[in-house]
């Protein structure tokens, strides 16, 4: 059975798996030799490598997007205390005093 796989492999490139980085040595019909930076190799098929390759990308984007969810929203603009002790002279700073009688 010849699967298309959504994730293309290349000879000599390097991949990640649960196990680590490996390379892939060599890819036959549906199977593929990979190398760890250990030195061991296995047999693996391009099918599921394919799945856990598109299980990480996609478990990286989910962590990406719960990253983008926690950021906080932005602040607000602080207004000055006196402003919040008294709205009205904020409001309409051209009001005269004139007629008030001095303490």
């Amino acid at each position: 059975m010849n699967l298309a796989t959504e994730f293309a492999f290349v000879v000599g490139e390097k991949y990640e798996n649960e196990k680590g980085v490996f390379t892939v040595m060599s890819i036959e019909k549906d199977e593929m030799v990979i190398r760890w930076t250990n030195g061991e190799e296995a047999e693996t098929s391009l099918e599921f490598q394919d799945r856990i390759q598109q299980r990480r990308n996609w478990e990286k984007a989910l962590q990406q997007k719960n990253a983008d969810a926690v950021k906080p929203p932005p602040r607000k603009p602080r207004t000055s205390k006196s402003a919040k002790q008294n709205p009205s002279a904020q409001k309409n700073p051209a009001v005269s005093t004139a007629g008030k009688r001095a303490v």
